[in-house]
């Protein structure tokens, strides 16, 4: 009977979506359970393995296959989900964009893979395939950047009245009890939010745009990054990391003026209210999900907060850090830990002063993992590595370029390998070996032709600056007139920032007072010509130039973006080499302490939130936004 066919189908739908009553490494090792987030069996386990609860399946489970299966590889690669692994984020993908396959029932469901928009495919980007790498990357981000702001403010405009109104009355919404982060790593069916329009495009904002640059320099990560593996689907798993996703997005686009200021405020004010009811929650104070949210709020108040914000935050960090047993007592398989230390890290370098977790007691973490050397993280700030003359080929380096950085790394060197009290004759060999180093950078042409004619330019080093639009002298030229040498960029930029790095050793003074906020204008220019998939593949060089701009930076325009790629630097290289980062960390403290000569700035310097330099200037890169619609009294 149809009536009973109904109630068996519900009842197999109801059973597929039990949870064992214990983790699945109790039942792997048959040990009896707390059922605890982690339980207590888990927790004392290190390295500590996932404490996850897996969904009893049901032969009789009405899930449509499409759901099961991951989406074909082309239709991925089309769309601007491409930097995912769809077997991670596949259910949340088909929630945030079932308006668009229709009814996700029945023979619709099946054949939503030949329907004629895709959940994965909402619009397509530029194909890899047609057309060289770099310029394909930077066009595809440009659609995306297009197509997500101009939905965004588009559905403000038409909720805005709904909007106001429910953050006037403090209305925060029945959202469904999501899964914690350690947790099942299986897709919920719905995400943990308050289901508007709005917020729908903020998550797509996120996962389409602002998450490819969490560890990718080009905003181009892949697929099967292990980092983005676990870290993504967090974000949207759990109501705290997803509402505070919703509120990193809001901030981005208020930083585009594509939303009023006010809607950040209301994110940030559910956050806040999230935050401190798990706070209040002995089970959940310290647990995964709340210390990767409060790391995340470290995050977005530096890149557009308030000081008082970001200070709180890290010592709220730092406490919870100390009830959990310290950083190695941390999951999601050691990237929390390494999360916590980078931002600790590049806030600590990017201002010049003393980290607040990294170094200290009781905050030690360790990888065991050693992973081969790659030539893209060679680096000059650390030694005894190959040349960059000897492996100039294979990073296309200009020879000019290549003498540059093994200068550097030399310079360093004998900088770094003073005594603690060097004599006089140990300060003077620095000083002579400093102006030697000058003098040959200074001997070199400010701009050396590049060696390849754009024709030969080979995918992966192409650069961007072929493109009319950021060329000021391509524009005149034919593409039907025979190759010309274009400037190498890589070049302009590795000499005028070693020329920075010389001047402060030569002066014994921090890079922030020898860079000017006018340099970092004019060397970030060339940085962006240059084209970030370069960067990505000479990371290990971009580290060493972003460690001199961004002291300078936090003032200009371009502070907010410059501070989101150091970070998304030293992420790059700590997911890829753990060790190599840490290197370069202890590399770069040893040289900004030397430089300061010991001399205390407390007063001086320290962290500051970036609220009013983005207040101020708004986003940088105006020019490949879309056209802003706000009501006059929302502006």
């Amino acid at each position: 009977m149809p009536g009973a066919a109904a109630m068996q189908g519900q009842a197999g739908r109801r059973r597929a979506e039990r949870q064992t009553s214990s983790c699945t490494e109790c039942r792997r090792r048959k040990q009896k359970c707390s059922q605890g987030q982690p339980c207590t069996n888990c927790l004392r386990r290190f390295p500590q393995p996932i404490c996850e609860y897996k969904v009893k399946s049901s032969k009789r489970s009405s899930v449509p296959s499409s759901l099961q299966k991951p989406p074909p590889a082309l239709a991925v690669r089309q769309g601007p989900y491409a930097h995912l692994n769809p077997a991670d984020v596949q259910e949340a993908i088909i929630n945030l964009e079932d308006a668009l396959s229709g009814s996700s029932s029945g023979s619709s469901a099946q054949n939503s893979s030949h329907s004629k928009i895709s959940p994965w495919v909402p619009f397509k980007v530029v194909s890899k395939e047609a057309q060289d790498e770099d310029e394909a990357i930077l066009k595809s981000l440009q659609v995306i950047v297009q197509h997500r702001l101009t939905h965004a403010n588009r559905i403000y405009l038409d909720e805005r009245a709904e909007t106001t109104k429910a953050f006037l009355a403090h209305h925060e919404g029945r959202r469904p009890v999501g899964l914690p982060v350690e947790g099942s790593m299986e897709q919920l069916r719905l995400l943990p939010m308050e289901p508007t329009k709005l917020n729908k495009e903020l998550v797509r904002i996120h996962l389409q745009l602002l998450c490819r640059f969490k560890c990718s320099v080009d905003g181009n990560p892949d697929p099967s990054n292990a980092f983005m593996k676990y870290w993504v689907p967090c974000c949207v798993q759990d109501p705290l990391l997803l509402q505070i996703v919703l509120f990193t997005s809001s901030c981005f686009l208020s930083e585009t003026g594509h939303i009023p200021k006010i809607m950040a405020m209301m994110h940030k004010g559910k956050v806040y209210h999230l935050l401190n009811s798990q706070l209040r929650d002995e089970a959940s104070q310290t647990s995964d999900a709340s210390v990767l949210g409060v790391v995340q709020m470290v995050a977005d108040s530096w890149y557009w907060g308030a000081t008082a914000d970001l200070k709180a935050h890290i010592r709220g960090l730092k406490q919870m850090i100390r009830i959990r047993g310290g950083l190695s007592q941390l999951g999601l398989h050691g990237y929390l830990a390494k999360m916590i230390i980078i931002h600790d890290v590049v806030m600590a370098l990017a201002h010049e002063i003393d980290p607040c977790i990294y170094g200290h007691p009781g905050f030690t973490f360790q990888d065991p993992i050693m992973v081969p050397f790659k030539t893209a993280l060679n680096t000059p700030l650390i030694f005894g590595w190959p040349t960059f003359q000897g492996c100039s080929n294979s990073l296309q380096l200009h020879p000019s370029t290549a003498q540059i950085l093994d200068d550097m790394r030399y310079l360093f060197d004998v900088v770094l390998s003073l005594p603690e009290f060097p004599s006089a004759e140990e300060l003077d060999n620095v000083v002579t070996t400093a102006g030697w180093v000058q003098d040959r950078i200074s001997d070199l042409p400010d701009d050396a032709p590049s060696r390849r004619s754009p024709e030969y330019r080979t995918p992966s080093r192409s650069s961007s600056i072929e493109s009319p639009a950021k060329s000021p002298g391509s524009a005149k030229s034919d593409k039907s007139s025979p190759p010309v040498e274009l400037p190498d960029m890589m070049y302009r930029v590795v000499r005028l920032t070693s020329l920075i790095w010389v001047r402060s050793i030569l002066n014994r003074s921090p890079t922030s007072t020898i860079c000017s906020e006018r340099d970092v204008m004019v060397i970030w220019g060339s940085v962006w010509q240059t084209g970030l998939p370069t960067w990505q593949a000479v990371v290990g060089i971009f580290v060493w130039i972003i460690l001199a701009l961004v002291p300078s930076c936090h003032k200009t325009p371009a502070g907010r973006f410059m501070k989101t790629l150091m970070v998304s630097t030293f992420m790059s290289i700590g997911v890829d080499n753990w060790h190599i980062a840490m290197d370069i960390t202890r590399t770069s403290f040893k040289l900004q302490r030397w430089l300061a000569g010991g001399r205390t700035q407390a007063g001086e310097k320290g962290l500051s939130g970036g609220e009013t330099v983005v207040d101020k200037y708004g986003f940088v890169m105006k020019e490949i936004l879309p056209e802003i619609q706000l009501p006059a009294d929302d502006e």
